[in-house]
């Protein structure tokens, strides 16, 4: 197993620089989600001016996805579609990027459209990373093509980090200077998990 040595540590390493900025974008939407208020403080959603236009009719017995498809197509409008609301006389969604949403509403009688947007900005951008896709609504997720990519870097960043941590055990084991405190850090970490997990269950 020795001679594999060489070639972990050089995986270990390049691949750890690799999703390192994919990394810190997880590490800082935990810090926005868990700091809600200092951040709509300190960093307010902006609403931008409305907007009315008008689109020519369109086809609504298809299906809402591609209802919605067709209206930000026609619109210019780019982004994750979510959550279409849809009646008699109305369909409304919104469209969602990282840091900004876009929401319209249209008059299915006169085909007008009111498009609202708001700036969201950075720190919140990484929360829609952090969240998306999820499993609220996997009906319509993933129906953009950023949203599409983004799915398959996130799971790629998963399955390298049991990697990193794997190969980061296998590297351990052959470093014997580092092999006390390397029991004391899995000893440390045990213990802090069993804690977390006592105290969520009771």
């Amino acid at each position: 197993m020795k001679k594999y040595y060489p070639s972990i540590r050089a995986l270990h390493l390049y691949f750890g620089l690799l999703i390192s900025p994919l990394v810190l974008i997880f590490c800082i939407s935990v810090l926005v989600l868990n700091h809600t208020d200092y951040i709509n403080n300190r960093y307010p959603i902006q609403n931008l001016p409305v907007t009315k236009t008008h689109i020519d009719k369109i086809p609504y017995d298809t299906s809402d996805l591609q209802t919605a498809k067709n209206i930000i197509k026609k619109l210019g409008v780019k982004g994750e579609i979510d959550f279409i609301f849809q009646n008699d006389s109305q369909i409304s969604f919104p469209v969602l990027l990282p840091g900004f949403t876009t929401s319209i509403k249209i008059d299915k009688q006169t085909n007008d459209v009111l498009i609202t947007r708001k700036e969201e900005g950075a720190f919140r951008a990484t929360n829609f990373l952090h969240k998306m896709p999820g499993p609220h609504n996997a009906k319509l997720r993933g129906n953009s093509f950023f949203m599409q990519n983004w799915k398959l870097l996130a799971d790629g960043v998963v399955y390298l980090l049991l990697f990193l941590s794997a190969s980061g055990i296998f590297l351990w084991y052959f470093l014997k200077v580092e092999r006390k405190l390397g029991w004391v850090s899995i000893l440390v970490g045990i213990i802090l998990f069993t804690g977390l997990l006592f105290f969520l269950l009771t």
